[in-house]
């Protein structure tokens, strides 16, 4: 009988071997992956449990800076950081505001806003992951005012005020001296003692003498290079703190410093961040947050200067800790952190000491431009605009307050004057003198009789020598810029061939300057015809050969018209930019001005005016001569712009100003083999020879001195 049931006893036998052979594989595999799940790939997997959710972070690009031609600074990049809290981490927000409001030095207006944006985020479930910035720049390595290097110092105790942000130093005693550096204390618009070099404000008590606060104890560690300021490294001491604070994210960002600002804003303008316009017009190249150029060569070379922000991936843990993805990366998909690539340097034709002097020569006027442009090239060496404003608080720190000095400024700082297009007086002389004679309508020794008016039509025309400059050659009429001389021209010439002559030497259009310019106006009968009332009358003809009326040209045309006379006819391009260059200094494209054209105005005639202009300066009789130079010949032309204005709700000072006239000079230098054309242009000033002319003297004087050591340095063996 068994033996019937040894065949199925020996395969079920058979079967439960196997059996118990798959059973213990599948238990080794099963372990073999427990052992590789806890233990060899155990930390990985505690981390990715851990994750809430995946984090991107903007990693903006190096901007290319920008450096005048002998390699000076003008526009670099600053590396501070960003402090930002995530309201779905924050554990204890009376205490993380408490911490930023220290360190960061919060006024309660601040910590209100904070608390008041935590609470409409929190009851929102996108919202809360989202960060509320607190500061987008706080204080690390550079000056918050100039963007000097800030260098560590001794620790300084000060006290600073939650309400109003002032900072004081403690004092015991009444002090008429500043203990740091010896200047004498004046009171301040608040009635504190301060002192005018460091700016330092003192304090006997522990209240704020400004709103009554209790003023808060901190200590300085970092003295600005630059202005001598005193700051603490709120950077350092929050990154010690952060682990204290889930939820506070400190991120690095870029600024933008200008350390010339004072001399260069006009021409470098700032950066802020996009508007939608902004992204919807550069599709796939910003993101909100992201910062451009506005306005000058920021604008003008955006692309150069930009290069191409990168993205920073992060896990974030459910305590709200961010981690790189590392070695979890393949776990995410196509998830890559991305570099950022820097953009190129950009080297201008300006020299930041010609653009010093030019800032020096207007401190003195209330509005005003100046230029010097190289009459063999058109590269600019120097173009300021005055009254100026600070590039720096443009660049994402500007304050109310700021921005209404500004606006209630009646000099409008933030408009280029040298870019801005008005009457040239009789700085236009010099082209209607040259078409007078390319068009033999006059000749050197064309004499007219000036007796102090010249009636045409049924109006009399008066010339600003109202006694008379009696009978002028072409020469003498240029040297005493006699308006009736030039008004006889006029009428022989026409508007239209005055207009043809105008636009031969560049006016009336745009030159091209990387920065923008107004293309300025040159009337013709067509153009009198549609925007004149009336249409066109003769004596608008006499009022554009002198510049005066509905004529406009800006100051950098004017330095360009004044360059074609003075290097021989030769048109010239006006421009900033010299070359490109990458981080490490290597060419990538060098400016090229591209063929010159022949004027078509014979040397003879161009000859002849740059002697008259000499003689403008030199020659007693000359508008400029009060100004001439005792070991420097150069040659020059004024010019007095009718621009009288009324305007209401101005003061009365201003009110005077605004009923003087321009005052113009434009020159060459030197008067044999002119290198130089000089402009200044001082908005509502007076007579051109006793306002701009002086001004135009002293910088001609410091430019071919410089000239003359350069030289001197180069013949040294």
């Amino acid at each position: 009988m068994l033996g019937g049931y040894q065949p199925e006893l020996m395969e079920y036998k058979a079967q439960n071997r196997w059996a118990m052979l798959v059973f213990t594989l599948l238990m080794l595999m099963l372990l073999s992956r427990f052992f590789y799940l806890q233990i060899l790939a155990g930390e990985k997997y505690e981390k990715l449990a851990k994750i809430n959710q995946i984090s991107r972070v903007r990693i903006p690009a190096e901007r290319g800076d920008v450096m005048d031609r002998n390699g000076a600074v003008l526009a670099s990049n600053i590396h501070t950081k960003s402090v930002a809290i995530v309201p779905h981490y924050i554990q204890d927000l009376d205490y993380v505001l408490d911490s930023l409001s220290e360190v960061l030095e919060l006024s309660h207006a601040r910590v209100e806003e904070l608390r008041k944006a935590y609470a409409e985020a929190i009851v929102d479930k996108v919202k809360r992951f989202k960060p509320i910035t607190v500061s987008r720049s706080i204080i690390s390595n550079h000056c918050p005012e100039d963007s000097g290097l800030l260098n560590p110092v001794d620790p300084r105790p000060y006290l600073w005020c939650p309400i109003c942000g002032r900072h004081f130093s403690k004092t015991t005693a009444s002090l008429d001296q500043c203990p740091y550096d010896t200047h004498a204390l004046t009171k301040d618009e608040s009635g504190v003692s301060a002192c005018p070099h460091c700016n330092t404000a003192f304090v006997a008590g522990d209240t704020c003498p400004v709103d009554g606060a209790v003023l808060l104890p901190a200590m300085n560690n970092l003295k600005c290079s630059r202005c001598g300021g005193y700051y603490r490294d709120q950077a350092a001491v929050l990154m010690a703190r952060l682990h204290q604070l889930p939820g506070v994210e400190m991120d690095d960002v870029i600024l933008r410093g200008y350390p010339q600002s004072e001399s260069v804003s006009h021409i470098l303008g700032y950066m802020n961040q996009v508007n939608a316009e902004d992204i919807d017009t550069h599709p796939g190249v910003y993101r909100p947050g992201d910062t451009i150029g506005r306005m000058g060569i920021e604008r003008a070379l955006e692309e150069i200067l930009r290069g191409r922000n990168g993205e920073r991936i992060f896990v974030r843990s459910s305590a709200g800790t961010r981690n790189d993805l590392g070695e979890l990366a393949g776990k995410f998909g196509n998830l890559r952190s991305e570099m950022p690539v820097p953009g190129n340097n950009a080297v201008l034709t300006l020299d930041l000491r010609v653009q010093k002097l030019l800032r020096e020569a207007l401190s003195e006027v209330n509005s005003g431009a100046a230029v010097v442009m190289d009459v063999r090239n058109g590269e600019i060496l120097g173009i300021y605009s005055h009254p100026t404003f600070d590039s720096n608080i443009w660049s994402g720190r500007l304050t109310a307050e700021d921005k209404k000095k500004i606006d209630e400024n009646p000099f409008n700082p933030m408009i280029n004057k040298a870019v801005g297009a008005f009457p040239p007086a009789s700085t236009f002389k010099i082209v209607t003198a040259l078409a007078a004679l390319n068009e033999g309508i006059s000749d050197f020794d064309t004499v007219i009789n000036c007796p102090g008016f010249y009636d045409f039509s049924d109006h009399r025309f008066g010339c600003y020598n109202r006694y008379g400059h009696g009978d002028l050659n072409l020469k003498q009429a240029l040297v005493g810029s006699c308006d009736v001389y030039f008004y006889r021209l006029g009428e022989w010439l026409g508007i239209d061939r005055l207009e043809r002559y105008a636009r031969l030497f560049g006016l009336g259009e745009r030159t091209g300057i990387e920065i923008g310019d107004n293309p300025g106006l040159v009337p013709s009968r067509e153009w009198h015809d549609q925007h004149s009332k009336g249409g066109f009358r003769p004596g608008f003809t006499l009022s554009t050969a002198v510049g005066q009326k509905d004529i406009r040209a800006t100051p950098v045309q004017m330095a360009m018209v004044v360059a074609e006379v003075a290097n021989g006819g030769h048109s010239v391009k006006p421009h900033l930019l010299l070359r490109v260059e990458d981080r490490d200094g290597n060419v990538l494209r060098s400016f090229k001005p591209g063929d010159s054209k022949e004027l078509g105005i014979p040397s003879t005639y161009l000859d002849f005016i740059r002697e008259a202009m000499v003689g403008v300066v030199e020659d007693p009789e000359g508008t400029a001569y009060k100004s001439r130079l005792a070991s420097i010949r150069y040659g020059g032309k004024t010019g007095t712009a009718e621009a009288r204005e009324v305007k209401k709700g101005v003061s009365p000072a201003v009110a005077q100003w605004l009923l003087e006239d321009h005052a113009w000079f434009v020159g060459f230098v030197p008067a044999e083999n002119p290198r130089y054309s000089v402009v200044i242009f001082i908005e509502h000033g007076g007579f051109g020879g006793s306002v701009a002319t002086p001004l135009a003297s002293r910088i001609i004087h410091r430019l071919v001195t410089r000239i003359q050591q350069e030289q001197e340095q180069e013949a040294k063996p």
